[in-house]
């Protein structure tokens, strides 16, 4: 024997018949269209509005290195136009450059030059005078001067203080010596004592 629900067999209580609120429809409800309205006559309807695309911000950078781009190559134009010109200005120049010789400066040959000359028959003092720290003295003489044919040529050098600092010549003058020059490495004032029997001439030269 099967179980049966509670209620089955049972009478069931009486229900209530259902009648519909005032303004309540029956069946789906559906949301309500606002109505159309023709416009009126010799009025025209604006098309409707498009929508602006928004150009992406990697197309503006695109544009912007493109412009820069061309400028670039029309001044790089603008620039291989003229540079023959002057490429072959300095090219011209580089091969002078090259080709003119270095010009080595010669010094100028200094040569012995007289400064003083003293003359004179027997012993003599001369003057003071200034001399660098190369100079000469040259010498001559004549041995007719003197009655034997031959006699002494001394030719010290004295500072201006008295003091003697060379004897650089110390000769007899005679026949096949009446002349010579002996060169002294010492500067300041000095000045010449001759010691002779004879004639004689002195001269002091210097480089120049």
């Amino acid at each position: 024997m099967q179980p049966q629900p509670p209620n089955e067999g049972q009478p069931r209580p009486p229900q209530q018949p259902y009648y519909p609120q005032p303004g309540q429809q029956y069946g789906p409800q559906y949301p309500q269209q606002q109505p159309y309205y023709p416009p009126p006559p010799g009025q025209q309807v604006p098309p409707p509005r498009k929508k602006r695309r928004r150009w992406p911000i990697f197309l503006l950078i695109g544009a912007l290195l493109l412009c820069v781009i061309i400028g670039v190559a029309v001044a790089a134009s603008s620039q291989s136009a003229k540079s023959p010109t002057s490429t072959s200005a300095t090219g011209t120049t580089a091969n002078t450059a090259t080709t003119v010789p270095t010009k080595v400066s010669t010094p100028v040959q200094q040569k012995w030059t007289t400064t003083h000359t003293f003359s004179g028959n027997g012993n003599k003092k001369t003057a003071i005078f200034s001399v660098p720290d190369d100079w000469k003295i040259a010498w001559k003489c004549d041995p007719a001067s003197f009655s034997i044919g031959q006699y002494n040529v001394i030719v010290t050098v004295y500072n201006s203080d008295n003091t003697p600092s060379d004897v650089p010549i110390n000769t007899i003058c005679k026949t096949g010596n009446t002349g010579d020059s002996t060169e002294i490495h010492a500067s300041g004032s000095v000045y010449l004592d001759i010691a002779s029997e004879g004639a004689w001439t002195v001269q002091v030269q210097e480089l120049k």
